[in-house]
């Protein structure tokens, strides 16, 4: 009688064990299987985590990123190359009849009204922009000897040509009021008066 009861008990187990080995465990049909969630990445502003064996970098052996090379750098043009333009050269291609040569006058016997020859023009006075304000009559003096220059405003001279294109300076003055007028004196024969700056143009101007 008791082995038939332990029989019965065994086929019992043994056609129980599917059935338990199927069924889930008690509080685990409402819980779902954990998942690791996405990792965030962290913001640049966060402060690195220490890990074991990893060293934390130090903010003040930190360096600057290092300048860019001049060669990996933009060309940038001055302002000067950007915003100057190149000069044109203007060039003249014949005389008009209303220009004339300095060297056509330098040397000339200069003459008055009545055609009498009242000194020679010995040379031009120009500005510092090239404009011609004056010219320089030698008169007195013997072949050159005891000549003096005076200057002319050039205004006051004619210059007129002949058929031979040759130039003829006329100044409507006499030969002695050139002579009694005061001799032109260049800067080396200037004597230097310390403290005065002023000029002789100056002083006539203030005259005038």
């Amino acid at each position: 009688m008791n082995r038939l009861l332990v029989t019965t008990a065994v086929v019992m187990l043994i056609g129980a064990s599917p059935a338990l080995a199927q069924s889930p465990e008690p509080g685990n049909d409402t819980q779902a299987p954990a998942m690791n969630a996405p990792t965030q990445p962290s913001s640049p502003s966060a402060t690195p985590s220490s890990e074991p064996g990893m060293k934390t970098p130090d903010a003040t052996n930190m360096k600057a990123p290092e300048a860019m090379p001049d060669a990996m750098k933009t060309p940038q043009q001055s302002t000067e190359t950007m915003t100057t333009a190149p000069k044109t050269a203007q060039f003249l291609s014949k005389q008009q009849p209303e220009d004339w040569l300095a060297s056509q006058i330098i040397g000339q016997s200069t003459v008055n009204a009545q055609n009498e020859t009242i000194g020679d023009v010995n040379d031009l006075v120009t500005d510092r922009n090239g404009k011609i304000v004056a010219a320089l009559i030698g008169v007195g003096g013997f072949l050159g000897i005891g000549e003096k220059d005076v200057a002319v405003s050039f205004d006051d001279l004619t210059l007129t040509r002949d058929e031979n294109n040759d130039v003829k300076v006329t100044l409507d003055l006499s030969k002695e009021a050139l002579t009694s007028a005061p001799d032109y004196k260049l800067l080396n024969e200037q004597s230097v008066v310390e403290g005065s700056a002023k000029t002789d143009r100056e002083d006539e101007k203030r005259t005038y």
